[in-house]
């Protein structure tokens, strides 16, 4: 449960970052959240605990990350985790021991949950009952299999609150003990045509923005790619991500007009992430290259400039650090 005092303290500071009297301020949490203004004076006095839901609502209108509220400066600094559960961008679910532990606001949308008020512990249940036998006995052995072995993607089809079908692709994580984190792509609706046979009506969600950053991102590990695919798009970078650093170097060779920094690992199988970095370098001698690695020996910090290499990062990557580093590559743009 969190201290009560220190969800208020914080709620106080948001009071003043915001600018409004404290009147105004009290009413519009008594509206975020629905609650009487009555209810909200209890918190301030401390008699009432604010509700973990509630705390949801606030963080989200007033544009902060929902741990800020609930943990502090502790956990002020989002990990991966803290992003995608907090992403618009695909729905997600934290189960832990088979319970929801958490659902993200994407989620809820997908399923038009909103007005239904489903409490988080039965969204996975009812989500379940939608679906067809088949598609419930894979999702128990993706979990299981995600248990057993750390990371399990599938594709599945997938009745959504919308009651169409769509093709879903799925990545279920194992985080630690009991905890799984399950992450849900939703690819198209499944349409039949008229030989009865599925077919997929893709829904373009790539962002396009021409003044930001497009990033050439290339791991052979697919659930990196998907994650920090969803994490750098939730920045509002263009991203397109390879698995396959010798087609990740011809797409460059053939547009290497599009991208405005590469971001590699640097152990992959066929062409490593500083032959690939090299390789692009020829063809655009100011690309900048951000470099990641586990355990790299014969690239760190130290050495990564004789490889012509702009930045290099550690794994597991700083998020933070990531995104520092693409927002200094991206000012000198935006200055010209």
């Amino acid at each position: 449960m969190n201290n009560k005092k220190s969800v208020i303290d914080r709620l106080h500071q948001l009071k003043i970052e915001s600018g409004l009297s404290d009147k105004i301020f009290k009413s519009t949490l008594a509206s975020i959240t629905g609650k009487t203004p009555r209810t909200v004076r209890r918190w301030f006095s401390l008699e009432n605990n604010v509700h973990e839901n509630d705390i949801e609502r606030i963080a989200k209108y007033f544009g902060k990350h929902v741990h800020w509220l609930r943990y502090g400066d502790r956990r002020n600094t989002s990990t991966p985790v803290d992003q995608i559960m907090s992403s618009d961008h695909f729905g997600a679910l934290l189960l832990n021991e088979d319970q929801v532990e958490d659902a993200n606001f994407k989620l809820i949308e997908m399923m038009q949950l909103s007005d239904k008020q489903i409490s988080k512990e039965h969204i996975c249940d009812y989500i379940l009952n939608m679906q067809s036998e088949e598609t419930r006995q894979q999702c128990r052995l993706g979990h299981d299999n995600a248990v057993t072995n750390g990371v399990h993607i599938d594709e599945l089809v997938m009745m959504l609150g919308d009651n169409k079908k769509h093709f879903i692709e799925r990545t279920i994580l194992h985080l630690n003990n009991s905890r799984v984190l399950m992450i849900l792509f939703d690819n198209g609706i499944v349409e039949q045509n008229a030989d009865g046979i599925d077919q997929t009506k893709v829904i373009d969600t790539t962002r396009d923005n021409e003044d930001a950053l497009h990033v050439l991102f290339v791991d052979d590990d697919l659930t990196n790619c998907q994650l920090y695919n969803s994490m750098l798009s939730i920045h509002n970078y263009n991203v397109s991500v390879y698995t396959n650093s010798p087609q990740a170097l011809n797409e460059f060779r053939q547009n290497s007009h599009r991208y405005d920094v590469l971001i590699a690992d640097i152990i992959m199988p066929d062409m490593t992430g500083d032959t690939l970095a090299a390789e692009c370098r020829k063809i655009n001698p100011h690309l900048p290259v951000i470099l990641c690695s586990g355990y790299a020996e014969h690239l760190n910090k130290s050495t990564a400039e004789e490889f012509g290499v702009s930045h290099y990062l550690q794994k597991p990557i700083d998020t933070s650090e990531m995104l520092s580093i693409l927002e200094n590559i991206n000012k000198p743009r935006s200055l010209s």
